[in-house]
């Protein structure tokens, strides 16, 4: 249980606010804010924003209206944003803790998770504290598992992590950070100091609010505490599949966001290779998916590529954005090239393996041929 000297309780202004953006979630918002009505740590308050749900969502979360006995607030807005880049932003206005975290309405956290980062986070004068793991579990199952898709950069006790813009840039392209907006716990004054917000795009969103606290946090702590339980949903919108056309729309809409942002800050106009390549990771990010869908005949020539490449995307790119068609051709081609080499060393593979196992099946065959049958004499 916290320190009572240590967690004063504050009247007018709680320690943190969680932010939770809702849609259509009466089966799991009553859950989720149980998770939070049974926190150690209490000094805190709660903005649900719901983006138009047309199901019981508002209903099932007005019922821990008394529970909370004033700290939550339920706000709808106007008309659905079809995403949850409004509502977090929304929610971001409406906080009034010292820090936010954010929650999505059918996930959950751990009883401790508000106190264990919130003590460390006034322990380390941090404006973000950052987890790169998580338990996730299927809808409608109970097995639980420790999961990140963040490949390296894991620690075992709270870090600070390097001042280099340079190093963190590089760290965030061999996914040194897990980018959700939901492990984290961040200075409300840093996010408005900076105008750090989601962009309003269906998805990636968190991407680029993460790489945004990435360059701008003075003092960005790595700690190694699992707190937050992801629920994977197959009708969840990270889940459903895209258009390939709306594939590139989105990633175009995030490469200008990620553009602009770039150009305002002063360490990417020392230092344009930096600029160039994050632009360039998050394309290479995405090509796989790309490439899959739309070049997916191996035996068609580059110039017949082009073509189609041209034909799918004439009216997705101006004339202006030529130069970054002109590059996205050529990343395309390159995937596309790699590909198909891979999947030829697959086949050979399974060639060579289906081989294996037949000339294995004969000497067995032949083994046991000799220990069952006579030999003839010498």
């Amino acid at each position: 249980m916290a320190n009572k000297n240590f967690y004063e309780e504050v009247e007018k202004t709680p320690a943190v606010t969680v932010i939770i953006p809702m849609y259509n979630a009466e089966k799991y918002i009553g859950a989720c804010l149980e998770s939070i009505l049974n926190q150690t740590f209490q000094n805190f308050d709660v903005v649900v924003v719901n983006d138009c749900s047309t199901d019981n969502s508002v209903t099932e979360a007005e019922k821990f209206l008394p529970k909370l006995k004033g700290r939550l607030k339920i706000k709808t807005l106007t008309k659905n944003s079809g995403a949850s880049a409004v509502p977090k932003n929304t929610g971001i206005q409406m906080a009034r803790g010292k820090y936010v975290t954010f929650l999505d309405s059918d996930d959950y956290i751990t009883p401790t998770a508000l106190e264990e980062l919130f003590k460390i986070a006034e322990e380390t004068d941090a404006e973000v504290i950052h987890c790169s793991s998580y338990f996730t579990f299927r809808d409608g199952e109970t097995e639980i598992k420790k999961e990140t898709f963040q490949k390296t950069c894991h620690v075992n006790k709270p870090t600070l992590e390097t001042s280099d813009i340079g190093k963190r840039v590089k760290k965030f392209t061999e996914r040194g950070f897990l980018w959700w907006g939901c492990n984290k716990l961040i200075r409300r004054d840093f996010l408005i100091k900076n105008k750090i917000i989601f962009p309003q795009i269906d998805v990636w969103e968190d991407m680029f609010f993460a790489f945004q606290c990435v360059i701008l946090a003075k003092n960005y702590v790595r700690v190694p505490n699992v707190f937050y339980y992801y629920r994977v949903r197959k009708d969840s919108l990270s889940h459903i599949p895209q258009r390939p056309l709306r594939i590139i729309e989105m990633l175009m809409q995030i490469i200008n966001y990620l553009d602009d942002f770039i150009s305002r800050v002063e360490f990417f106009q020392k230092n344009p290779q930096y600029r160039f390549m994050i632009l360039d990771w998050h394309i290479q990010e995405r090509m796989n998916i790309i490439c899959t869908a739309f070049f997916e005949n191996s035996k068609l020539q580059p110039f017949q590529i082009e073509e189609i490449f041209r034909k799918k995307f004439e009216n997705a790119i101006s004339k202006e954005d030529l130069p970054f068609s002109a590059y996205f051709f050529t990343v395309a081609a390159y995937q596309r090239f790699c590909l198909y080499n891979m999947t030829q060393e697959k086949n050979q593979l399974q060639q060579k393996i289906s081989d294996l196992e037949m000339n294995l099946a004969k000497y067995k065959v032949n083994s046991f041929s000799n220990e069952i049958l006579p030999t003839e004499p010498k």
